[in-house]
């Protein structure tokens, strides 16, 4: 499942973030940025929600009037949550879920298999994105999963980062993630997108049995938007699910998908300790010394309960 995202790079950076090598494989080239429609414009935010737009990338041959080498990838703001091309009226009101779509079941969809046979695949960028853990007797805990980074580097804290990019070197600044997905085109100018989603593996199925298709390296982008070279069903049998994932828990200030402080993909604070909880532990202490020292194990604090281990939660996407 994805279900919420941050982007939070300017459109610049994100171009740089994405560098390819060029034809020769020598140099690396920043992706043109591009946008054939102006009322959809790409806002950075830490908590992106289906119908927004962000960022993606795609191939340049689909934008012969825009893109100066269409023989390269462009990056082109989309709205998030493919709309169906039948669909009438306002662009967000066809009460279809469209954020994601299951890989298992693409080839057969009535919506996502025309524009994959169109060769209409391409990538979206993001810092990373989030997926909520229900524990049994509380609320909902929200998790940001994201690349692994270089040492220093934390994905939450700009201030870690080093934005720097050339041709010979690249992109220095954080590891954004890029999943893979497909678009298609409404009312003649309106671009939009579904994540594709698989079962995942167990890096991740702790946290939800479903995780979008993330795309490894440089080599995997390429062949995912080649669609001229790679046909549909052999692009498909290249997703599979990433080991390189990391992730910490968030606050939940993120469930709000109004809310988008820039927090929100902070690592969730532990909360201090109350005075009437030292005192607890002060008093469950000295009664396991006590219970030491008469050799009793009865009522011992560190013996495993049923509470330690998580329940199994019920399946949904």
């Amino acid at each position: 499942m994805c279900g919420r995202l941050a982007c939070t790079l300017s459109p610049d950076s994100i171009c740089k973030a994405c560098s390819l090598k060029d034809t020769k494989g020598k140099e690396y080239y920043a992706p043109e940025w591009v946008n054939s429609n102006d009322q959809w414009s790409y806002r950075p935010s830490h908590n992106v929600a289906p119908t927004d737009v962000t960022p993606v990338l795609v191939s340049g041959k689909h934008f012969p009037g825009l893109a100066s080498d269409v023989e390269k990838a462009v990056v082109h703001p989309m709205i998030w949550g493919m709309i169906p091309p039948w669909h009438k009226g306002a662009y967000n009101n066809h009460k279809m879920s469209t954020n994601n779509c299951r890989l298992e079941n693409v080839l057969e969809s009535r919506l996502y298999s025309v524009p994959l046979y169109k060769g209409q695949r391409c990538v979206v960028i993001c810092d990373g994105f989030y997926e909520w853990q229900t524990t049994k007797g509380s609320q909902k805990q929200p998790y940001f999963i994201y690349a692994p980074q270089v040492e220093g580097v934390r994905i939450e804290n700009k201030s870690t980062w080093d934005e720097s990019w050339s041709e010979e070197t690249g992109w220095h600044g954080p590891q954004l993630l890029k999943l893979a997905a497909l678009f298609d085109i409404w009312e003649g100018n309106t671009y939009s997108y579904s994540v594709i989603t698989m079962e995942s593996n167990d890096t991740l199925n702790w946290l939800h049995h479903r995780m979008p298709a993330v795309l490894n390296d440089e080599e995997a982008v390429l062949n995912w938007l080649n669609f001229g070279n790679l046909p549909a069903k052999a692009a498909l049998e290249l997703l599979q699910p990433t080991k390189q994932l990391i992730w910490h828990p968030v606050d939940t200030l993120v469930n709000n998908s109004r809310n988008k402080d820039p927090r929100c993909n902070n690592p969730k604070e532990s909360k201090p300790k109350s005075a009437s909880s030292s005192l607890m532990e002060s008093w469950l202490k000295r009664s396991r010394v006590k219970q030491e020292d008469s050799g009793s194990n009865d009522g011992d604090v560190n013996s495993p309960c049923l509470d330690q281990f998580p329940s199994k939660r019920k399946k949904e996407d």
